[in-house]
């Protein structure tokens, strides 16, 4: 699945997530829950973590030292 992370940019950069564009959609990103720093022990390679109220939805958002973002929609069992 394809989509844009969009930022509130701040002195640092690219900060804080806003919102996600998923083809013509825009869904705005309510509630930043917790933002972590990982670092994957078997590669050695950091990541960063976001998890986020999204319309109502918990995602997870990952944006790796590549650039590259991942998103997973969590259960909210």
């Amino acid at each position: 699945m394809k989509f844009e992370v969009k930022f509130h940019s701040g002195y640092k950069g690219d900060e804080t997530p806003r919102s996600v564009v998923m083809g013509e959609r825009e869904f705005k990103i309510e509630e930043i829950v917790e933002r972590k720093r990982v670092l994957d022990q078997g590669s050695g390679k950091r990541y960063e973590v976001f998890i986020c109220k999204m319309e109502g939805e918990m995602v997870q958002l990952e944006r790796h030292e590549s650039g590259e973002w991942g998103i997973s929609f969590l259960d909210q069992a």
